[in-house]
């Protein structure tokens, strides 16, 4: 059961995210998070002292949840290339999921990636986790070596990353299935 601190942290985070994600940390108010959370500004003011401190919380959380459920997707596959293809469909899945809103983390980077360091550093700690993550799966793929770990992970990240922005800008899949496909013939 959870401490009734933690359950307030988690509605805040909750309010914040779909806030946040939605229409913006820039046009996010802190009145309105403390409204659609149903709390006291006080317990706002207790868990995230500033808007900035909840906005670095709001990317650990979403960064954990999103690695949680990647790693999820792809241990359910067993053959190590597919689950370098898995990767791209995760993030299909997500995209609908999220009517291509595009990436959390670079939506905030965006806005706010350059207001507080410790914003841009954790942007950039998801990210530097994501390319890792992709790394540890090429690495462990047996892929047709036609580039090397290095460069199939670089291609993969900067695939993924770019077709992720194209699928937000044009409201569909097919960018990503299109880098999957080209990355399905790489591998």
């Amino acid at each position: 059961m959870k401490q009734r601190g933690q359950a307030v942290t988690e509605k805040i985070l909750d309010t914040a995210e779909r806030l946040f994600y939605g229409q913006g940390y820039g046009n996010t108010g802190i009145n309105q998070i403390i409204e659609e959370a149903d709390i006291a500004k006080a317990s706002l003011y207790k868990h995230f002292e500033t808007k900035t401190d909840l906005l670095v919380a709001y990317v650990q959380r979403t960064h954990e949840r999103w690695i949680e459920r990647l790693e999820n997707a792809i241990n359910k596959i067993s053959d190590p290339r597919e689950k370098i293809l898995a990767i791209f469909d995760h993030h299909i899945e997500r995209q609908e999921k999220r009517q291509f809103g595009g990436c959390p983390f670079i939506k905030i980077n965006d806005e706010a990636g350059m207001s507080d360091p410790r914003v841009l550093a954790q942007i950039q700690t998801t990210k530097i986790h994501s390319k890792e993550f992709i790394k540890t799966v090429v690495a462990n793929s047996g892929h047709k070596n036609e580039l090397s770990d290095e460069e199939l992970t670089e291609t993969i990240y900067m695939m993924l990353e770019g077709s992720i922005v194209t699928a937000s800008v044009f409201k569909s899949p097919d960018s990503i299935m299109a880098a999957k496909e080209i990355i399905r013939k790489l591998i």
